[in-house]
C-alpha cells in the first residue's frame, strides 16, 4: 500500500515528465530549419524526449526505497 505522501510524489513526478516531453515536442516545433544554426535546439529536444523515462525510472526505484514495507516492522 501507498502512503498519501508517496501518491503525491508520484503525480508530480508523472506531471514533470509530461512537461519535459511537451518541452521537448514544442522546442522541435520552433528549432527552424534542420543545419548547423538550429543544431544546439533539436539536441535539446531530443534530450527533452529522452529524460523523463529515466526521471520516472529513478522516482520508482526512490519510491521503492522510502516506501518499503520491510521498515514499516
Amino acid at each position: 500500500m501507498i502512503s498519501p505522501g508517496g501518491l503525491t510524489a508520484v503525480r508530480i513526478v508523472l506531471i514533470l515528465c509530461c512537461a519535459m516531453a511537451f518541452a521537448g515536442f514544442v522546442v522541435c516545433l520552433f528549432a527552424g530549419e534542420p543545419g548547423v544554426a538550429s543544431y544546439g535546439r533539436y539536441r535539446l529536444a531530443a534530450a527533452l524526449a529522452d529524460a523523463p523515462a529515466g526521471v520516472l525510472l529513478l522516482a520508482g526505484i526512490g519510491l521503492m526505497v522510502v516506501e518499503d514495507p520491510a521498515r514499516k516492522r
